[in-house]
């Protein structure tokens, strides 16, 4: 350990009153430069007298820079845990430099690593990847001056470092970093250990293994008592980013496979949360424009039934939920459940939102599909249309094709022309156009 740690001497025996005390003082510090003992007593060969003496003063100040340290770390999850993620960020910040500045330009000592490794993790967690790599490649480079490779604190250095950089869209760094990371800490503290797990989450996203390594790794992630949860959460992030990866290359069955690996991760660490109620709604939505009506029926009532235990029966987002559920059953042929449903989540949504919204785009474009559906179904059925009805048949026919088109270019502004529930639309109006279009011709 490097003896400037030594500088810390007067303010670690007052154990810490404050973490102001704490900058103030190592700001003032300067660093102790190690003296030679042969020297002190002249006539002797080597001073081990003083040598013992200087080595217990070494040890009980570096045991009062550890609880110094660690106080420091306590205090800033302290503000984690209350939301204050901006401000615990600041804390460790200020007490990285503060103590590179006491211990000096060329110090280097296993506290740098440690204040370093948490201020990285406190930007991975805010999504601050190039603050975060600085800070984690810094860290692992001081922690590697003092323990050999494959030791657990270099180890959880390496697993920082590699969490970020996959984060970051490096995988082959990121990969090399945590293969090593997970070996080190699986020999050391077991395969259950919370870095361990952390590890293997990352190893398995990365190569897309078994589904159970990604679970095992969340629950095991989970344990941190202090950053646990918000660990699982950048963990899960970094999963559903390969969710949309796979979404905006259109690859749909990949997209398919690992919405329901995240589906089931995210239930098994957050059961009924908001968050799986929307990652729910996003594969319903998902299989709803590929054609996959009772799978997106049952994702829909699933994401619908947590919605309903948080938000409010009239709340965008549960009526989000209820408007889903209208335009599947409407394709599944529940015309008249479909509507009911249709019309409520319209009227919310322009009422809300306002008509040019995308959401009441679609609930129009939905209603006057619904309809041009039952209009198509009652001329192709044996007894057709009554006299009565064939008379306003053609202009009903109209109402309803201008009312898809109205809510269509609602879609299209609010969602872009590449939206998965644009391309369906146009897909369902070019469809229910062409079917009329056979129809007057064949008359």
């Amino acid at each position: 350990v490097d003896p400037n740690a030594c500088a810390c001497t007067e303010f670690l025996v007052l154990h810490l009153d404050s973490l102001s005390s704490f900058i103030v003082f190592i700001r003032s510090s300067t660093p102790v430069p190690r003296r030679d003992v042969s020297q002190a007593y002249p006539g002797t060969d080597n001073g081990d007298g003083e040598a013992d003496e200087y080595e217990k003063v070494r040890q009980i100040e570096e045991a009062h820079l550890a609880e110094s340290m660690e106080r420091l770390i306590m205090e800033a999850y302290k503000l984690l845990q209350k939301g204050d993620m901006e401000q615990a960020e600041s804390l460790l910040q200020e007490g990285s430099v503060a103590l590179e500045q006491g211990l000096g330009s060329e110090s280097s000592h296993p506290r740098q690593a440690e204040i370093l490794d948490q201020l990285s993790l406190f930007q991975f967690l805010q999504g601050k990847l190039p603050e975060a790599e600085m800070h984690a490649r810094r860290s692992l480079a001081v922690i590697q001056d003092h323990f050999e490779i494959g030791d657990p604190a270099v180890c959880m250095c390496e697993l920082r470092l590699g969490a970020i950089l996959f984060s970051m869209g490096q995988y082959q760094e990121a990969k090399e970093l945590i293969t090593d990371s997970y070996e080190g800490l699986r020999s050391a503290l077991g395969d259950a250990s919370q870095v361990a797990g952390e590890s293997r989450y990352y190893l398995a996203l990365m190569t897309l293994l078994a589904a159970d390594s990604e679970e095992a790794g969340l629950r095991n992630m989970r344990s941190n008592a202090g950053a646990g949860p918000l660990l699982v959460q950048a963990a899960l992030r970094e999963h559903n980013r390969l969710v949309d990866n796979e979404l905006t290359s259109e690859s749909w069955d990949k997209a398919a496979w690992l919405f329901r690996q995240e589906i089931r991760l995210r239930n098994g660490v957050d059961p009924g949360s908001e968050d799986l109620s929307l990652l729910l709604y996003q594969f319903a939505t998902l299989q709803y424009t590929r054609g996959l009506y009772d799978e997106a029926e049952a994702l829909t009532q699933f994401s619908l039934d947590i919605a309903r235990s948080v938000y409010k029966h009239d709340e965008n987002q549960t009526m989000l939920r209820r408007h889903r559920l209208g335009t599947v059953l409407d394709c599944k042929g529940s015309a008249e459940d479909a509507t009911k449903i249709l019309t409520e989540s319209f009227n919310h949504f322009d009422k809300r939102l306002g008509p040019k919204n995308p959401l009441t785009g679609e609930a129009q474009f939905a209603l006057g599909l619904s309809g041009m559906r039952r209009m198509l179904q009652a001329r192709q059925s044996k007894e057709g249309l009554d006299p009565y009805s064939k008379v306003l048949a053609p202009k009903q026919e109209q109402k309803l094709m201008q009312q898809m088109q109205k809510g269509l270019q609602a879609m299209q502004a609010g969602f872009g022309a590449d939206h998965m529930l644009v391309k369906k639309a146009l897909t369902d109006y070019d469809l229910t156009a062409s079917a009329m279009r056979r129809l007057e011709t064949s008359r």
